[in-house]
């Protein structure tokens, strides 16, 4: 949208350029990856990491590791996204310095194996821990937990599509519920430790996983306990002051997230045997009805607003990738709009609302949920390949912030251990995120390679797009 128009001789309108606010500060990244970071398993099921290190001390450790890898994993995208300061994340600099097929390929997969799925299952997960206090014999009714999980998605739309600044005021609360719950639980262990002593601990190494494969699988599960901190890197166009912030919101919110996590799993060993560490879905609701049951209903209702939070972090970064393909000519010009009021991507935010949607009424969400590991090994990979590369070819690009080259080397090896992990422990889910990823070939070819296409097809796509303009009012991005 051009700065002036000429609409007669001698007078000249001048229009607002038409673009997304920068109104994220440093605080709001703060909070945006605190309340996304990890998402709410250690709330439910910090399981996995027991069950392969077979000990209560090699957990712990496990814990802290993963948080520090991901923490180097951060600094990677910190790099390319401050080099790369525009809305889309991975997707962008991958386009940027790869071109066009693998910058699409994970815009592709990030929206129809992340997106979709991932939005699905955290308002579900929010919809269990609401209704969980008004069925404590039992278990809610899952059509229940289904319709009450959209209209959980389609309120925080709904304010997603209003204005940011808002949405972030909003994660402010739901960040504080989180590190509330995580606080409650720390304090309940340390009261419990100091009441009844550390029973539970006396033997922090027994049983102890000495199979260096076993160990390898805990390992697998440390690294990805912390994921979603990545949808902050989507957002860099609309943070206030990228190279001064991201930086240190890696830092401080990953250093709070570790710190936590590693002390509510140890006060979970102090109240609870590993037995029923190991055989609970809920840990935080065992924990409590083991400590103090009428807490219970309150560590439900924090869960519920964890999960409603990390919701409406993904709904604020995920809808960025649709946003930024379509200003790349890779999607439909209708997703590179936003609304000429709030300044907001509504057509981008309505696909990915409509794809969570199937994914809660049709069978598929926990199929499609089992995919999301795999493709952010995949996307982990392609951002240290297209750092390291950028090292080797381009040395001297300006780099506000650079960090060191030990961290993506050593990002790079374990990357490529834990995707042996996961194609051994699951090869068939491999070939379905494989499939899914190459059925993107198609819809790039008839997208975007053809470019001589029927008079017909324009015709139809000029006039949806009108349309939907003049009923939502949105317009391209300068």
């Amino acid at each position: 949208m051009e700065p002036t128009r000429t609409i007669s001789p001698g007078i000249v309108v001048e229009q607002q350029k038409l673009e997304l606010k920068r109104s994220i500060s440093l605080f709001h990244c703060v909070s945006l990856m605190c309340s996304v970071t990890g998402h709410v398993s250690v709330f439910v099921a910090p399981t996995a990491i027991l069950k392969y290190t077979g000990s209560i001390g090699l957990s712990l450790i496990l814990w802290v590791f993963g948080g520090i890898m991901n923490l180097f994993l951060a600094l990677c995208f910190t790099e390319l996204g401050i080099m790369f300061p525009k809305s889309g994340g991975a997707y962008a600099y991958i386009l940027n310095v790869f071109g066009p097929l693998p910058g699409f390929l994970i815009g592709w997969g990030y929206m129809s194996l992340i997106s979709g799925p991932y939005w699905a299952f955290c308002a579900y997960s929010a919809s269990i821990y609401v209704l969980k206090p008004f069925y404590m014999d039992c278990e809610p009714n899952d059509s229940a937990v289904r319709l009450f999980a959209i209209w959980i998605l389609v309120t925080f739309v709904a304010v997603n599509c209003v204005y940011v600044k808002f949405v972030t005021k909003v994660q402010s609360v739901l960040t504080f519920t989180k590190l509330l719950a995580l606080l409650l639980i720390i304090i309940c262990g340390a009261i419990s430790l100091l009441q009844d002593g550390s029973a539970n601990l006396s033997e922090p190494w027994e049983g102890t996983e000495t199979k260096p494969f076993t160990v390898a699988m805990s390992l697998f599960f440390s690294v990805f306990t912390y994921g979603g901190w990545q949808i902050v890197t989507n957002l860099l166009e609309e943070v206030k002051d990228p190279g001064r912030d991201l930086p240190r919101a890696v830092y401080w919110s990953l250093s709070i997230i570790i710190a936590e996590f590693t002390l509510a799993n140890l006060a979970y060993y102090v109240v609870l045997s590993k037995s029923e560490i190991m055989q609970s879905t809920t840990v935080a609701l065992v924990f409590f009805e083991r400590f103090y049951p009428p807490l219970k209903p309150v560590i439900s209702i924090l869960v519920a607003l964890t999960a409603i939070g990390v919701l409406n972090c993904s709904i604020l970064g995920h809808s960025r990738i649709p946003f930024a393909a379509s200003r790349n000519g890779q999607a439909p010009l209708l997703f590179s709009m936003i609304s000429t009021k709030f300044m907001t991507p509504w057509p981008a935010i309505f696909l990915l609302t409509v794809w969570s949607i199937v994914m809660l009424l049709s069978g598929a969400l926990f199929t499609m949920i089992e995919l999301v590991s795999l493709f952010s090994i995949l996307l982990s990979l392609s951002v240290v390949v297209t750092l390291l590369y950028l090292r080797w070819k381009a040395p001297d690009i300006p780099r506000p912030y650079k960090t060191m080259l030990f961290i993506p080397i050593s990002q790079l090896l374990l990357i490529i251990v834990v995707l042996f992990l996961s194609i051994y422990q699951e090869p068939y889910k491999l070939g379905r995120g494989l499939a899914i990823l190459g059925a993107g070939l198609p819809i790039y070819v008839v997208g975007i390679m053809w470019k001589d296409k029927p008079r017909v097809y324009h015709t139809f796509v000029e006039k949806y797009t009108t349309n939907f303009q003049k009923l939502f009012l949105v317009r391209k991005t300068a």
